[in-house]
């Protein structure tokens, strides 16, 4: 029997992983567009796509490893436009956005809504059937084996 928890945890599992896809496609976009390559260690990072989902006590957490100064490459393509006017200036850094901008915004703009909105009773009906299918055919392909 599956539970509304056991489908409620497998639907924003499923988005985290999607949208996590995503945050990693475009840094790693971004990355290869707008920034020199130095090591390679910037983009070796971001095409591995690592994250941990774990689960404890009815929690679903996901733990993303971020390298160190990823979250100020942003800010270091600040500065160098300094001297334009803050709307040709912001139009030129938005290309450089590789952490906050990125991370932020798949959060606000496709994680949130997805996951407040997302989990209707209909959406719920289509995990349980599609995950009771799923068990009822592994249990087949065990009793054959």
């Amino acid at each position: 029997m599956v539970t509304d928890q056991f489908v409620k945890d497998e639907f924003i599992s499923d988005i985290l992983r999607r949208d996590i896809g995503i945050i990693y496609q475009t840094q790693e976009e971004v990355a290869n567009r707008y920034f020199k390559e130095r090591t390679g260690t910037l983009r070796n990072f971001l095409s591995r796509r690592a994250f941990t989902p774990k689960e404890s006590n009815g929690e679903f957490s996901v733990y993303l490893n971020v390298l160190s100064y990823i979250r100020f490459l942003d800010m270091q393509y600040r500065l160098n436009y300094a001297g334009m006017s803050s709307k040709r200036a912001k139009k030129q850094r938005a290309k450089y956005a590789i952490y906050n901008r990125v991370v932020w915004g798949v959060l606000y703009n496709e994680t949130f809504p997805d996951i407040q909105a997302g989990f209707t009773d209909e959406v719920r009906e289509a995990w349980r059937q599609k995950m009771e299918d799923a068990l009822s055919q592994h249990r087949l392909l065990t009793d054959n084996q």
